[in-house]
């Protein structure tokens, strides 16, 4: 681990993330996070094993308990974090993340989910975590990833917002790495986030007419709407193939 990063992850939950751990509401995440991989995981067996690599303080082993998934594990290098993660599933561990997946068997898990996490690492330290990711997927398992949005007008808040974030990539980064790792299916997707509140419609329709901008200025300038992935954060998956 960098120098740097043990000193900002092991206050990254009082000082970043700002949570109180007697106020913290996991419905208010599940709103979020459920209809971004709900669709995604509708060919995922419920009974096979799910892994978070920087799995924080357990919104999405929340979420995917929620959908009914059971074994679930976690790792995340803030033991703040981890102190709320156990609140959702007693398998989670502080460590680093590469040898926590490396200590499990081959083609051991069914999801593996890498959430706001590649941003945090370096070039190499990506292809390691992706290389690892695959070996521990099942045949046919899914690979779940969300951050930064290299191609949003607005990222730069996001990735420059935390001073531990070394990398981005965009959608299209993100499919040339899925395809180097031999992962297949890619799909990507905008997240906006919103919550299932009047608050939450009003930014949804909001954001369909303001994005027609920035779509019809790439269309000017070069030929092309591109993606059409625009949000500051996106997910995408992809599956190892059967």
């Amino acid at each position: 681990m960098k120098a740097y990063r043990s000193i900002f992850y092991s206050k990254y939950q009082s000082q970043f993330k700002r949570r109180a751990r007697e106020h913290f509401d996991y419905s208010f995440t599940d709103q979020k996070l459920i209809p971004l991989i709900e669709p995604w995981l509708s060919q995922s067996d419920r009974a096979g094993a799910c892994l978070d690599l920087g799995c924080g303080d357990g919104s999405l082993l929340h979420a995917l308990h929620s959908l009914g998934f059971e074994k679930l594990y976690g790792v995340d290098a803030s033991g703040e974090q981890i102190e709320l993660a156990k609140q959702v599933t007693p398998q989670v561990s502080v460590g680093d993340l590469f040898e926590y997946l490396a200590g499990f068997e081959d083609e051991f898990f069914e999801v593996v989910t890498l959430f706001d996490v590649i941003e945090h690492l370096t070039k190499e330290e990506i292809v390691r975590c992706v290389g690892l990711i695959r070996q521990k997927l099942r045949k046919g398992g899914l690979w779940i990833c969300h951050l930064p949005n290299g191609d949003s007008p607005f990222v730069g808040c996001i990735q420059f917002g935390d001073f531990t974030h070394e990398t981005m990539l965009s959608p299209a980064s993100a499919r040339n790495l899925c395809g180097v790792f031999g992962f297949d299916e890619f799909d990507a997707s905008e997240h906006l986030g919103c919550s299932a509140g009047a608050a939450g419609m009003v930014r949804s329709v909001g954001w369909r007419g303001l994005r027609l901008l920035p779509l019809v200025w790439n269309l000017i300038e070069t030929g092309s709407a591109g993606t059409g992935i625009l949000t500051r954060n996106f997910a995408f998956k992809a599956r190892k193939p059967a």
